[in-house]
């Protein structure tokens, strides 16, 4: 009896616990993408990393930033991985975002820049399209509703051949894996993919994925960076799915945003955690190889730093003067 009366006793202890450390902890959701998209797989590698070594509790919401930005507004959302020409367009009231907030746009801060995205269009391996001049009347899916980013991508890769949606035959889809899919299936010719995710895995593993490589040229990227200048050419090297030989492709550094009055210390929380423990980053998604310390503070950023993410990045001493400029330079230009 007293055996059984202690083994009580130590359940209780240890349930009371676990619920303290439950009550103690604080709650922050990420926004992220569908699953089978890149963001979705990295966003769940950064929410286990920074749940695992810190008080936050990051949860993923498996949305674009078209649903996600609205709920920064709302406080629904704290955080989320961004197209930076996307979250450019939300700050000034841009398509697709015209009108929105009573014509103000959405703010929200940078957090930290992370590894490039790399994208370009994809098609199948025994594809006849070999260039991406070959798209001319080709299904090629460049509108992506909701999920601008992936439209923005499209338009841009487009532009990048000098051609445009009269050149083509658009097929439509609500998402990125979705446009990926329609390749799959046969629904459409070439969609927007990105490398390293699970969906280009899924259509390399069915029926071979070939990246079509883009022009690197100053001409060609003038056209291709028109809705912002986040694209830069990188030249990736062949092995990964999609990728036979070496390919440019476009690049953008990924950004994570927080909320403008998210609190300081779940955001230096976030950033510190990750600085110390990137990386375990790497062994949970490949694709975050490059998502190192070094990058978080950067001239590339397009939208403005969080005051708490200044406040840390001094007091690592990596916060230049360079960087003051800019940063001084983009308050300046989204003040309102």
């Amino acid at each position: 009896m007293r055996k059984s009366m202690r083994l009580s006793a130590w359940v209780l202890v240890v349930v009371l616990g676990g619920a303290s450390a439950v009550a103690s902890a604080r709650i922050m959701v990420l926004g992220g993408n569908p699953p089978g998209s890149l963001w979705y797989a990295q966003s769940q590698a950064l929410a286990t990393v920074v749940s695992k070594h810190s008080d936050l509790k990051v949860d993923v919401l498996p949305q674009g930033s078209t649903v996600f930005f609205p709920m920064f507004a709302t406080k629904e959302v704290d955080m989320g991985l961004a197209n930076p020409t996307d979250a450019k367009f939300a700050m000034e009231a841009k398509w697709p975002f015209e009108g929105v907030n009573n014509g103000k746009g959405y703010d929200m801060r940078a957090i930290m820049l992370g590894a490039p995205n790399r994208l370009s269009l994809v098609t199948t391996a025994d594809s006849d399209i070999k260039t991406l001049k070959d798209l001319r009347g080709k299904r090629v899916v460049a509108n992506y509703g909701a999920f601008t980013g992936a439209t923005i991508t499209a338009q841009s890769v487009l532009a990048n051949a000098g051609l445009t949606n009269d050149d083509i035959e658009v097929v439509n889809v609500s998402s990125y894996p979705e446009g990926v899919r329609a390749v799959i299936e046969g629904r459409a010719d070439a969609a927007v993919g990105s490398l390293g995710s699970g969906i280009v895995q899924e259509l390399d593993a069915s029926r071979g994925a070939r990246f079509i490589e883009i022009d690197r040229s100053p001409e060609a990227m003038k056209r291709t960076n028109v809705p912002g200048p986040a694209f830069v050419p990188m030249l990736v090297k062949k092995g990964p799915p999609g990728l036979k030989e070496d390919t440019w492709m476009l690049a953008y550094a990924t950004t994570v945003v927080a909320r403008p009055d998210l609190d300081e210390k779940t955001i230096m929380t976030f950033i510190d955690t990750v600085w110390k423990h990137y990386k375990e980053l790497a062994p949970i998604h490949r694709s975050l190889v490059n998502w190192t310390p070094d990058r978080f503070a950067s001239t590339e950023a397009i939208i403005p730093y969080h005051p708490a993410a200044v406040k840390y990045y001094k007091q690592k001493g990596v916060w230049t003067e360079e960087l003051e400029k800019h940063q001084a330079e983009l308050l300046k230009r989204y003040a309102n």
